[in-house]
C-alpha cells in the first residue's frame, strides 16, 4: 500500500492551490476591468472629438429665377395711304484716328523767388538811403522812412565799411534790400535791423 501524505503537506498543498486560484481569478478581474476601462476612455475621447468639431451650417443658396424673355417692340403699322421711310445710309468715311502719345514732355517752369524766400528787416534811420552798390559814392535810389519794413535779398557787400552815423561811427556790411516799392538797391547794415527800433547815436 502506498504511504498516505502526512496532514501537514495536504494542507500546505490545498493552501498553494487556493491561492493559485485566487490569483488567475483576480488577474482575469483586472484584465476585464482594464479592458472595460480602455472601452470607456475610447468613448469618452469620441463624443470630446465630436463636440470640439463644429457643425457646419447649411447655406441655402438662392435658386437663379427664370427670365421671361421680353419680346422686342414692334413697329406700328403704317397706314395704307402713309409713305414708307426710306432709311439713310451712314456716311463712309476713314475712322477716326487716334492721338499718339509722345515721350516728349514740357520743361518745367524755372522757379522764381518769392517773398518767402527772404527775411524781413525794418529801418532802424529814419531817411536811410538806398544806394545802386554796396558804397556811399553811388547813386541814391530810394529814401526809406523809420521802422519801414524790406526784404534782405541774402546779398552783402564782400568788405565791410565805416560809417559816421552823426554821434558815433559804426563798421558794418552793406546788404541787398527790396523795398514795399519794389525797388533794389544796397543800405548800410547798421541802417536795418530783425524788429522795428530805432539805432541810438542817430542825430
Amino acid at each position: 500500500m502506498a504511504k498516505r501524505m502526512p496532514r501537514v503537506e495536504s494542507l500546505i498543498v490545498v493552501a498553494f492551490l487556493f491561492s493559485v486560484a485566487l490569483w488567475a481569478i483576480s488577474k482575469c478581474s483586472e484584465s476585464r476591468r482594464e479592458h472595460i476601462r480602455t472601452a470607456l476612455t475610447e468613448e469618452e475621447e469620441m463624443r470630446a472629438r465630436e463636440r470640439s468639431v463644429p457643425k457646419r451650417d447649411t447655406i441655402y443658396l438662392p435658386q437663379p429665377q427664370a427670365t421671361v424673355p421680353v419680346p422686342a417692340s414692334q413697329p406700328a403699322a403704317a397706314s395704307p395711304g402713309a409713305p414708307q421711310p426710306t432709311p439713310t445710309p451712314a456716311p463712309a468715311g476713314p475712322p477716326p484716328k487716334r492721338p499718339t502719345l509722345t515721350q516728349e514732355t514740357q520743361p518745367a517752369p524755372a522757379p522764381t523767388a518769392t517773398a518767402a524766400q527772404y527775411s524781413t528787416l525794418y529801418v532802424t534811420i529814419d531817411g536811410l538811403n538806398v544806394r545802386k552798390e554796396p558804397n556811399r559814392h553811388s547813386a541814391i535810389v530810394e529814401r526809406l522812412k523809420l521802422h519801414q519794413p524790406v526784404l534782405y535779398l541774402n546779398k552783402k557787400s564782400n568788405q565791410p565799411e565805416e560809417v559816421n552815423l552823426g554821434r558815433e561811427k559804426v563798421t558794418d556790411y552793406w546788404v541787398n534790400i527790396r523795398t514795399p516799392s519794389g525797388k533794389e538797391g544796397w543800405v548800410f547794415g547798421a541802417g536795418v535791423h530783425y524788429y522795428p527800433m530805432k539805432r541810438p547815436g542817430v542825430d
